[in-house]
């Protein structure tokens, strides 16, 4: 059997079968074969992506995670659809729902997160007593303060504890009103030292007798942030982080230098600084006679006679001299001595005439004149003791060219998943395509055969009813009984008559 035969065959099959199935399994078959085409056009939809159909808005952010879990069982249970970031804080929500969902939740009391400021005033009690009045004063303050506090970039929530004692009649006794800063930063924040200062300064304008000595902030792991209160430790402080701030600015001036002379990742730079806090008051005074002509500013004549020696006469001339006048401060932190230390890479690529890529060793003049270069930088001075070291050495290039190698892989790697996807996506519209194909020739068939059955059935009905005058023959007895088949079992007779209809084309 040729291949065309093959084809035949495999095509009348589902024919047959489709003319000779009952009209459950025609049901069935169509819809299986729509479930088919759903499910394909659904893995279609779901290969392009997108599981995103709304757009989501936030409905409450920064809660505790009691809190967010109670949201969450509330919006699940009135069937919002509703997400939560990765740290559980926030609650995002259909635009379209935002306010809705609030109003229900506030009728429910949410959010409870937070604190309670000066609002604590609003139900006041009559029967109040000086006592609890002061007290609540300290809660709406610290309440007020815990707002004010987390509302700072990278502070998810604050906790501020107060302590102001009692007036005390003599000054000398008058204990000092104290404050405690709990922080909670987001994530992996760090606060910088200028904004751990501007906290101490706010907390203590905010209450009245506060020194920010009396301060005390920490975060979340009980690390301190504010500084020693000892004068010496904070100038020591300040002076390390002026040394580190030096150290930063000139290695940054020498790096950007190298990475656009040699490559970004050729070089490492590090500078260790040496500076001088001490200052200095100097005032020098500078005589310069002048050359030439002399000016008299003054002169004493003194005479005086004798009997013996006559007379004699002194004179006392007092010239006028150039005077310069000096009075030197010396800076604070100036650099007294500079150190540096620069290894390059020993090796450089440059691209042949090939166009590939070719290592090559550099030479030692290359590597002075980087030296030069880098010491031109950083204002070297050889008076001053500075001291400058370049290291050629070879790098390990084993992360960048593992980096590179995944980089490869990964563009392959998705050249390939795109192909895979695009041909799924043609092979599944074909499959579609074919499915339906066969199902609107099988419903074509389907029809037309049981239209055929319609018909004989009415001739044969035609022809019972008909009276005939002539005697009963054998081919009305064949055809009562072809009759009584059509009536009796309509399938079987619709697929004698397509076989006789085969037979006759054949």
């Amino acid at each position: 059997m040729n291949l065309p035969d093959q084809i035949s065959g495999a095509t009348d099959r589902p024919r047959e079968w489709w003319s000779e199935a009952p009209q459950p399994q025609k049901f069935g078959a169509i819809g299986g074969a729509a479930v088919l085409v759903i499910a394909v056009v659904y893995g279609l939809m779901s290969l392009t992506g997108g599981d995103e159909d709304w757009d989501a808005q936030i409905l409450y952010a920064d809660l505790d995670y009691s809190e967010a879990a109670e949201i969450s069982t509330r919006l699940n249970a009135v069937g919002m659809p509703f997400k939560l970031t990765d740290d559980a804080s926030t609650i995002v929500v259909p635009d379209d729902k935002v306010r809705e969902m609030r109003l229900m939740l506030a009728a429910e009391g949410f959010p409870r997160s937070g604190r309670m400021g000066y609002e604590i005033f609003d139900d006041t009690q009559l029967a109040m007593t000086d006592f609890l009045q002061d007290i609540n004063k300290v809660r709406a303050l610290q309440g007020e303060l815990e707002e004010t506090l987390s509302g700072i970039d990278g502070v998810n929530t604050a906790r501020v504890h107060l302590v102001i004692p009692e007036e005390s009649l003599f000054t000398e006794e008058q204990n000092p009103v104290t404050a405690a800063v709990n922080l909670t930063l987001g994530g992996r924040t760090a606060l910088k030292p200028q904004q751990v200062d501007a906290i101490v300064n706010l907390v203590a304008a905010s209450v009245e007798g506060l020194h920010n000595s009396q301060i005390v902030i920490v975060d979340q792991e009980g690390t301190m942030l504010t500084e020693e209160h000892d004068p010496l430790a904070q100038a020591a402080n300040k002076q390390f982080r002026m040394q580190q701030k030096v150290e930063h600015v000139l290695e940054k001036k020498v790096q950007s230098l190298m990475d656009e002379v040699i490559g970004s990742g050729r070089s490492k730079v590090r500078i260790n600084v040496v500076l001088d806090f001490s200052q200095r008051h100097t005032d020098e005074v500078l005589f310069d006679p002048p050359s030439g002509s002399q000016i008299v500013i003054s002169e004493e004549t003194n005479e005086r006679q004798s009997a013996e020696q006559g007379s004699e006469e002194n004179a006392v001339r007092n010239y006028e001299v150039n005077r310069t006048v000096r009075n030197i401060i010396g800076s604070i932190g100036e650099i007294s001595r500079l150190n540096m230390a620069l290894t390059v890479d020993q090796t450089k690529v440059i691209i042949g005439e090939d166009g590939r890529a070719i290592e090559q060793t550099r030479s030692a003049d290359e590597i002075d004149n980087l030296a030069a270069l880098a010491q031109q930088a950083i204002g070297y001075d050889e008076l001053r003791g500075d001291a400058v070291t370049v290291f050629a050495m070879p790098f390990d290039k084993s992360q960048e060219i593992q980096a590179r190698d995944e980089a490869i892989a990964d563009d392959r790697k998705q050249f390939w998943t795109g192909i895979a996807i695009n041909v799924a996506k043609v092979l599944g519209i074909l499959a579609a395509l074919i499915t339906l194909r066969f199902i609107i020739q099988a419903i074509g068939r389907g029809v037309g055969v049981e239209e055929d059955i319609e018909v004989l059935g009415e001739v044969a009905g035609d022809v019972e009813e008909e009276d005939f005058e002539r005697p009963e023959t054998p081919h009305d007895i064949i055809l009562s009984r072809v009759q009584q088949m059509v009536r009796e079992r309509p399938e079987d007779a619709a697929k004698l008559i397509r076989t006789m209809l085969v037979e006759e084309g054949s």
